[in-house]
């Protein structure tokens, strides 16, 4: 269930990566001016991290939706299973968007440390890609799944 699960958040991860360098594409001739150059080398760190992060939030997600009640237990022990099996999936998804948030911070400081003038476009270019690919995780992960 993980590999099937994990293939078909790679693709569609993969096409809403290539809709965005698209965009970028357009607005690069459209509008040079409101777009980094530097946007393709992001939309690639998005696509690898966000790949990443999912990989460890869906491998902690099968455990529970394969999660079968021992009936040997009582109702509040197999209730119990169920809880920290839940709780797992809650800690390692929120420490994981901590640990990518942080990363995302270290990058934009080493950014403008090292390339002040390019800074406000690629900040603000940073910010809208964040923001889409988040959006992008959490609809994916609240989509409910249909088991085959």
């Amino acid at each position: 269930m993980f590999k099937i699960l994990y293939t078909k958040y790679l693709k569609k991860l993969l096409i809403f990566s290539i809709i965005i360098a698209v965009i970028y594409i357009i607005l690069r001739l459209a509008a040079p001016g409101i777009v980094s150059k530097n946007l393709p080398f992001l939309i690639i760190v998005f696509l690898i991290i966000n790949a990443i992060v999912h990989y460890i939030v869906v491998k902690t997600d099968v455990q529970r939706m394969e999660f079968k009640p021992d009936e040997n237990l009582s109702k509040e022990e197999q209730m119990k299973q169920l809880t920290n099996i839940e709780r797992k999936f809650i800690t390692h998804y929120m420490l994981l968007t901590t640990v990518k948030l942080l990363g995302f911070l270290v990058l934009l400081v080493l950014y403008a440390m090292l390339n002040r003038p390019d800074f406000l476009l690629f900040a603000s270019n940073f910010l809208v890609l964040y923001v889409l690919y988040s959006v992008f995780e959490i609809i994916y992960i609240k989509k409910p799944v249909v088991r085959n």
